[in-house]
């Protein structure tokens, strides 16, 4: 007898959708990364940076409201995020990064089972896109167990791996006032946002922020030297194509430059079983592994591939995202 889905379930499906609708268009008008940020704003400010007339903006700030993902508040017409919107940006980042991140895959799978190589080239995502998704799917996920991680080094100077707006390191040099850090991402979209979110915190003088790939520190590795900390979150399984060593070159060039540095890694692992509970991960490892040409190593290939480039005293534990381990290595 088939199993009907309960009317929670039902519920939450239709929930997510909804908030994931509003979510998407908040984060194209720019709202989402001003309620993230935490310091109130009005409709006006919305409209000089969207470009949207005020009667939209007005509209869409009081959905959100209705919501609970934002509140008016302490002055009238400034608006602050909940405690709910960090939850549901989490949720929501894994519908829009399977649904609309990965689009241009799923709606071709014939011609990936034929042609790998030339499908990767042909049906390309949309970097940004991948990248926001990503690290909202990280909001509460696996960035608070990754920060708390970093904390417990009390670093003097971090560096974090596709940084995007920077927000991890703003957060974790609010907590640590003598650190400095180094965020380093593609997107250039993604280096003007964060410069222009630390110059509003007042952190122009304690956060660099580089517009390059990270496999370039294989061949030029000075930003690395004398940091304390090294994070990468969801970013070294793109460095391991299954043809490449991008991955081993790039932590034998982080222990050479920074050997007495921790690195704290949150990636992918090959899928979770039992895999009715974790239809995600399954999913994740399906898509890379057939429409990306990307082989995740299992927690025994992570320990190996750190203990290989010199690190030592490798600890692996599960964070809340499926199929993700948080790999620390000294």
């Amino acid at each position: 007898m088939a199993q009907v889905m309960s009317a929670t379930a039902i519920d939450s499906a239709q929930n997510l959708a909804g908030k994931s609708i509003f979510l998407e268009m908040g984060a194209r008008l720019g709202v989402v990364e001003l309620l993230m940020q935490g310091e109130p704003f009005d409709a006006e400010h919305v409209v000089r940076i969207s470009g949207a007339k005020k009667y939209f903006i007005d509209s869409y700030l009081t959905a959100l409201c209705k919501l609970g993902l934002a509140t008016e508040g302490p002055h009238p017409g400034h608006y602050t995020g909940t405690a709910e919107l960090s939850v549901a940006v989490n949720n929501c980042g894994y519908l829009l990064w399977a649904l609309q991140s990965c689009a241009p895959l799923i709606e071709h799978p014939v011609q990936f089972a034929n042609d790998l190589p030339g499908s990767i080239d042909t049906y390309v995502r949309n970097g940004e896109h991948v990248a926001r998704t990503s690290k909202w799917m990280g909001a509460t996920d696996f960035y608070p167990h990754a920060e708390k991680e970093i904390l417990k080094a009390n670093p003097k100077k971090i560096i974090d791996f596709g940084s995007g707006t920077c927000g991890l390191l703003i957060r974790l040099l609010e907590q640590l006032p003598h650190a400095t850090a180094i965020g380093i991402d593609l997107s250039a979209s993604a280096c003007e946002k964060a410069w222009e979110i630390i110059k509003g915190k007042g952190l122009i003088q304690r956060i660099q922020v580089i517009h390059a790939p990270v496999e370039s520190l294989t061949t030029d590795p000075s930003l690395l030297k004398d940091v304390d900390v090294i994070h990468a979150g969801f970013v070294f399984h793109d460095l391991n194509p299954t043809q490449s060593q991008v991955l081993p070159s790039l932590l034998a060039a982080i222990k050479a430059a920074s050997p007495q540095a921790k690195l704290v890694i949150a990636d992918a692992i090959p899928d979770d079983a039992p895999w009715e509970n974790n239809a995600y991960s399954l999913a994740f490892t399906f898509l890379h592994t057939h429409f990306m040409d990307r082989k995740f190593p299992t927690e025994d290939g992570w320990r190996a591939l750190l203990e290989k480039a010199g690190f030592s005293d490798v600890t692996i534990s599960k964070p809340g995202l499926s199929g993700s381990r948080l790999i620390v290595g000294h």
